[in-house]
């Protein structure tokens, strides 16, 4: 296992040289006028010193695990050094073959050693999960903190929606702490990362639990919601109810011909079929799904409305 201060340099380590050369070759083979091209070669050899010290660092890094390298790498780094010291353009080319060699070999001399070099790898996949999960986390606790701002004690759920307020919160304490846990382990020497993608999980686990909570705080608001727009509609209803008895004691006014007119047999078939179009809202859970319903209810309502009326006037 790698000890941990030498992980993140081998993570920055892990793509050098092996991407580095095409980049570098296109810089090098689009000359245009002859001051961009200095800065193009300018450019290609602070990158090429870059490399050198990449590789150094990586070479500083086996010698602390394993204890020493081998003469070819040594001799392959001289050489590199050697060559790039010229400050040729071309010599810088062939330097950085080198390193590239170099820097194979040292990655192979720490497999036949038994160090986890995939470990960086790991660690890097670790760190970057919790930090997403940290920012998941708080994106769900602001929005629970917002539910719970706009929630009041005279809401008629009231006391369902804390309950679940209260699970959300209790999961995203866990999951917190799950993955303070986690980000301890990376910091240990050498860094226990099977340790430290268990608590993530956990985390993960207690964020999806939360997630449950503010869905089911959803479902019981937009439940409400939709009794709450249910009910002015049967206000509205009622109203016409009122209307029509009152219609009913003058004089000339014939509700059949109202009724006809609206595509209805009897009152009783309209309140009927507004009874089921409230029913059938009443089941829908998302606000989105009884739209329809409601609309259509408050349609069929404002027609018999403008009906009454205009027989009224008419009569």
């Amino acid at each position: 296992m790698l000890r941990n201060k030498n992980v993140v340099s081998l993570i920055l380590m892990a793509t050098l040289l092996v991407t580095l050369s095409p980049f570098l070759m296109v810089i090098y083979a689009q000359p245009n006028s002859q001051e961009q091209q200095n800065v193009k070669e300018q450019m290609f050899m602070e990158i090429a010193i870059q490399a050198r010290e990449r590789a150094y660092e990586l070479r500083d890094i086996v010698i602390e695990e394993i204890g020493n390298i081998t003469n070819e790498i040594e001799d392959l780094l001289n050489e590199a050094d050697t060559l790039l010291a010229e400050g040729s353009i071309q010599k810088a080319i062939q330097a950085m073959n080198k390193y590239r060699n170099a820097y194979r070999h040292l990655h192979r001399y720490l497999e036949q050693h038994g160090v986890d070099i995939e470990a960086p790898e790991k660690a890097r996949g670790i760190l970057v999960a919790i930090n997403r999960t940290y920012t998941r986390m708080e994106r769900l606790n602001n929005t629970i903190n917002a539910v719970n701002s706009t929630l009041g004690e005279t809401d008629p759920n009231y006391g369902q929606v804390k309950t679940y307020l209260e699970w959300g919160w209790g999961n995203l304490t866990e999951a917190a702490d799950n993955l303070k846990l986690a980000n301890q382990s990376m910091y240990l020497e050498p860094p226990n990362i099977t340790w430290a993608a268990h608590n993530l999980t956990e985390a993960n686990k207690n964020i999806q639990e939360a997630h449950a909570a503010l869905k089911l705080i959803a479902c019981w608001t937009n439940h409400w919601r939709i009794r709450n727009f249910l009910g002015a509609l049967n206000r509205t209803r009622e109203r016409i109810r009122v209307r029509i008895q009152e219609r009913l004691q003058q004089e000339g006014f014939n509700l059949t011909a109202v009724l006809e007119k609206l595509g209805y047999t009897s009152l009783e078939d309209f309140h009927q079929e507004i009874d089921a179009l409230m029913e059938n809202a009443k089941q829908k859970m998302e606000i989105r799904e009884a739209v329809q319903d409601m609309w259509t209810i408050r349609e069929k309502l404002r027609e018999m409305d403008l009906e009454l009326q205009n027989r009224w006037q008419g009569s």
